[in-house]
């Protein structure tokens, strides 16, 4: 993503009418070729990519083609649903829909009591019984859960790169077997809980109790989220696993069940009876009241069946309203640098009154109204503000100065997945597939808010703590774009580029649907498609070269089709032409069921090596070692029509019917500038 890394260097031409018209079935003449690809070194600005690390990986992508000042064209095309095949019930999950908002900005507080009844997976229970001294060990051929989603699976052994759907273990098994201290368990021994609200994630080991009956501090402790928009609260219970292979992480972690709160975003009122009321129509309206109040959401304590496992937990949730209108960066501890870009910087910070992480973006007002990059910036906000998916990096807050503008996002600290790309060279058939299912929800999102990304690549795809997906870096989004309208600037990153986009002949929402083909394929191959070292030559091959593919152990039949359907030179007969549901029912995706994907019922076969939401070692260490400042801009101060540019920046809560996602509030911080 371009605000994390200096990797990727922005380039700003012209770039309308740089080729030719090409024919109809997406080739290219000889004479076409030779008159452009000769100009194109020129016209890029000799964007050259660097030397491949080995065998299988490339380089970051050196650069993140943007257009500067070119109109976006309009044009009218041709678009309907054809019959995809998909259960409707999916297709209901995973249209987008605007989300529901508190009405007033607050703090969900959450307080994690005790559970009872948690066992280990029938599994576990043959490993447990087969060791000696009450001790888990799960060396050699022992099972490992590295790449479980949910214990459903009989098996002995689950591959390290697989994923199954969630569900209750048919048996269980008791976890008490682990070794104590005079009766007492020690805390590694002892389940843990992850607490996940609007991608902001806490750790929680228990303090005392049974491996079976934990405890948790309860009410002593109290753990608080920001709240800006409604979502659910997940509760997900892990075991360590004492025998875990070395470096593992907790990708060996034995998954015990989660469970989902929907909690209530109103502070709780109190029942006033009527005096003039019967004693019997009195207790009448106490449980009418009462049950109103139930509907609106949990408040207070309760327990709660766990999903994939069983037993279950006690969980406290209580939401109290925040009064603070507008925010600003004193209301922040700065703690690390984490990435610098030509516009500013982006720090990880503590929300002063929460203790909650977050990624905070700095952008100078100056730099971007003289780079021409305003509407890019305010896309992005825009962009943010109104989606609420669970693949996609939420916005918390947005909010200004007279010099800066400030996003304030989910610190996702799991890494890029081109790092871990880079790292593991490829990743298996099931990996790929889960990631690719995740980025298709997320693009499914944004084209239902009639948003096409046009950047997708590893760089702007982060890993969570548990392992999900985030996609990030929404500066080159076109926004207002229905299924019929086309665009023309030439943007994107050039491995990933179209060919209709080369081609300037208007593009769709379907060129993400190219975008997502040359994921899948670098994913699964270690390389994208097309690439070259020489941009010119790697255009050429987009245009023209076939598709290749190595052996079915790397690309299987059914990912064959996929991609071949995906990269389809022609976007009127590309596969997504008439939905991202059309896509959800190819083959390649038969094992999934997209509602418990979309509520995050799968289990990420890999879980980055994160200890906390501090946690920065998955960050440069050339920015982590710089001292974190806001530092002061000098020059002359913006003009009053300057600053009007950024009316509207500021957010701290979405309002419902609001074409921005809402949350937008005047800023009393400065002058007349409104934020």
């Amino acid at each position: 993503m371009r605000w994390i890394s200096q990797r990727k260097r922005a380039i700003r031409p012209f770039f309308s009418n740089l080729f030719g018209a090409g024919a109809e079935d997406g080739s290219v003449p000889n004479t076409f070729v030779q008159r452009t690809y000769s100009d194109l070194d020129t016209e890029l600005g000799g964007v050259h990519l660097t030397p491949l690390a080995g065998t299988f990986g490339r380089s970051s992508s050196t650069s993140t083609i943007t257009p500067e000042s070119q109109k976006e064209g309009g044009g009218n095309g041709s678009s309907s649903l054809g019959n995809t095949g998909i259960a409707s019930s999916e297709t209901d999950a995973a249209v987008p829909t605007p989300p529901a908002a508190p009405l007033k900005p607050g703090i969900l507080i959450v307080t994690l009591h005790e559970g009872k009844g948690l066992s280990l997976p029938t599994q576990f229970l043959q490993s447990l019984n087969s060791q000696p001294q009450n001790s888990l060990s799960m060396g050699g051929g022992g099972f490992s859960v590295a790449g479980s989603a949910r214990p459903t699976s009989s098996s002995s052994r689950v591959p390290a790169s697989s994923y199954s759907i969630s569900g209750r273990p048919q048996s269980s098994a008791s976890i008490n077997g682990f070794p104590t201290n005079h009766g007492r368990y020690s805390s590694k021994y002892l389940p843990y809980a992850i607490l996940d609200f609007d991608k902001n994630q806490i750790f929680i080991n228990a303090v005392s109790g049974t491996p079976e009956n934990p405890l948790w501090a309860g009410d002593n402790t109290s753990y608080k989220f920001d709240v800006s928009r409604t979502c659910d609260l997940n509760c997900q219970i892990y075991l360590r696993n004492p025998n875990a292979s070395p470096g593992a992480g907790r990708n060996e972690d034995i998954f015990l069940g989660l469970c989902r709160i929907n909690p209530r975003f109103e502070e709780a009122r109190q029942f006033v009876e009527d005096p003039k009321s019967s004693k019997k129509e009195k207790e009448k309206a106490a449980a009418a009241f009462a049950q109103q109040e139930r509907s609106l959401g949990q408040s207070g304590a309760e327990w709660l069946e766990l999903v994939g496992g069983t037993g279950s937990v006690r969980i406290g949730v209580e939401y109290v309203e925040n009064r603070q209108r507008t925010l600003k960066i004193e209301d922040f501890e700065l703690l690390k640098v984490v990435g610098k870009g030509s516009f500013g910087k982006v720090m990880q910070v503590m929300k002063r009154d929460t203790h909650r992480i977050y990624a905070l973006k700095t952008i100078r007002k100056a730099h971007i109204i003289s780079r021409s990059e305003v509407s890019h910036t305010l896309a992005e906000r825009s962009v943010l503000a109104q989606i609420n998916n669970p693949f996609i990096v939420p916005l918390k807050f947005s909010f200004q100065s007279p010099e800066k503008l400030y996003l304030v996002l989910a610190f996702v600290n799991g890494g890029e997945l081109f790092h871990h790309l880079q790292k593991e060279q490829r990743f298996d058939i099931n990996r790929s597939r889960f990631y690719t299912a995740e980025l298709l929800c997320a693009l499914e999102c944004l084209h239902g808010f009639n948003v096409i990304y046009r950047d997708l690549k590893p760089e702007n795809i982060l890993l969570d703590y548990t392992g999900h997906i985030a996609l990030c870096d929404f500066g080159l989004c076109k926004l207002d774009m229905k299924d019929e309208d086309r665009t023309n600037t030439f943007c994107g990153t050039p491995e990933y580029l179209a060919p209709e986009l080369l081609l300037s002949q208007g593009y769709t929402k379907t060129v993400d649907w190219w975008t997502l083909g040359v994921l899948l394929y670098e994913m699964l191959t270690g390389l994208p498609p097309f690439y070259d070292e020489n941009t010119n030559e790697m255009y050429r091959k987009i245009l023209q070269d076939p598709l290749h593919f190595p052996g079915p152990e790397i690309v299987p039949q059914t990912a064959k089709d996929l991609l071949t359907k995906l990269l389809d030179r022609n976007p009127s007969t590309r596969l997504g032409v008439n939905g991202a549901a059309e896509i959800k029912a190819h083959p390649f995706f038969h094992s999934i069921d997209w509602r418990k994907l979309l509520q995050r019922k799968y289990e990420p076969t890999f879980k980055p090596n994160v200890v906390d939401a501090l946690d920065t070692a998955n960050f440069d260490r050339e920015f982590t070692s710089e001292a974190p400042t806001d530092s002061l801009v000098e020059g002359p101060f913006l003009s009053s029509t300057m600053q009007q540019q950024f009316a509207g920046w500021s957010y701290n809560r979405p309002v419902a019917g609001l074409g921005d996602g809402g949350g937008s509030v005047k800023d009393p911080a400065f002058g007349s500038v409104t934020g």
